[in-house]
């Protein structure tokens, strides 16, 4: 029986998400058809997850709203059941569960039928409790991970979003066939780049390794819309290397959380050149001529250094998150790997049992 792991996952991003492509009308005309009818009613949108489902509603975010038109508004599972209050039955929610037992997603999709919102889940093409409850299902089409860390997953999740939401404009009329098709493509010119940025980070990282490798205090560090991206990287850091991985937009890193930067912390910049780059690529400048370990993904103007991963990034102002996700994924991997860590022992286990996050356990 194959012992599957990240890499293997990341790896099939690229023709994973090309599939969806392909099957879009498909998977996501029941959404398209509701969201048409109904968007004059909808007031908010509110996206739901924990965790990476969680980290995908933050990056997917940006483009939702710009595309539908509406405020959207990313939650965490657990405070959308338990805290928001402004919440109502004229709102929309979209919830997204990969596995579909997640506790607090379940609470969350109650609550929403408690207040009479139409709801969506985004999960796997399987029964889960999850889907049990939503009123609407979408298929989150990137099949089964046999690990706790989710990578292609994640790429899907977000990948996701941007098609539900570019499937209902163009049904309500918002967009034109001209401006889809305008989208699809550059979606399609992102996605078919991810196999060479895999190859590319999997390269960066190898020449780096004799610095990375002693890597146990990061700040990932990002702005615009891979605000998500740092965070993902960040918990896929802490879900395997089991250190201190922390993300910060680069205005908020300044304000405050620079000063605790000594010999040994490690900076990982994700870079796109679009707006926010000015700026970062002047602190990446500053912190580079300040200690030996500040890494960026992406250019950095004016700086000729073996730890920026130029890349082939296209950085499409709009997909660039699903092009940035692929190196933090792999520098957890390949961290922890080289780090010879166990992911198969779990720290404070007891936990898990007590404070239980899964409805069912997932085969």
């Amino acid at each position: 029986m194959k012992t599957w792991t990240m890499i293997d996952y990341v790896d099939e991003t690229e023709d994973t998400l090309n599939k969806i492509i392909s099957i879009r009308e498909q998977l996501y005309e029941n959404f398209a058809q509701t969201y048409a009818v109904n968007t004059n009613k909808y007031r908010n949108i509110y996206l739901i997850g924990s965790g990476t489902s969680f980290n995908s509603c933050i990056t997917a975010q940006p483009f939702m709203e710009k595309i539908l038109k509406k405020h959207t508004i990313p939650v965490n599972s657990y405070n959308f059941a338990h805290y928001e209050q402004l919440a109502t039955n004229d709102d929309l929610i979209i919830a997204i569960t990969q596995e579909g037992e997640s506790t607090n997603t379940i609470a969350a999709l109650k609550r929403a039928n408690g207040l009479n919102c139409d709801n969506f889940v985004i999960t796997e093409d399987r029964v889960n409790s999850c889907s049990q409850i939503a009123q609407n299902k979408i298929i989150l089409a990137c099949g089964f991970e046999h690990i706790g860390p989710k990578t292609k997953g994640y790429s899907a999740s977000i990948l996701t979003f941007y098609l539900i939401a570019l499937e209902a404009a163009k049904k309500a009329g918002q967009l034109t066939v001209k401006e889809y098709d305008e989208y699809i493509s550059r979606l399609e010119k992102t996605v078919n780049n991810l196999s060479k940025i895999i190859k590319e980070s999997k390269n960066w990282f190898e020449e780096n390794s004799a610095d990375l490798k002693n890597c146990h205090h990061a700040y990932l560090l990002g702005y615009g819309n891979n605000k998500g991206t740092i965070m993902e990287g960040a918990l896929k850091s802490l879900e395997t290397v089991r250190d201190y991985f922390q993300p910060f937009e680069v205005e908020e890193f300044l304000h405050g959380p620079i000063a605790s930067m000594h010999k040994e912390t490690y900076t990982i910049t994700i870079a796109p050149v679009n707006y926010g780059y000015e700026r970062a690529n002047k602190l990446f400048k500053a912190l580079n001529e300040q200690t030996d370990h500040a890494y960026s993904i992406g250019r950095q103007e004016g700086v000729f250094s073996k730890h920026v991963l130029k890349g082939s990034f296209i950085n499409d102002k709009d997909f660039c998150p699903l092009e940035y996700c692929i190196p933090v994924q792999l520098f957890a991997f390949l961290l922890y790997t080289s780090q010879d860590k166990d992911l198969n022992i779990r720290n404070y286990p007891n936990t898990k049992d007590i404070l239980a996050t899964k409805a069912n356990n997932v085969k």
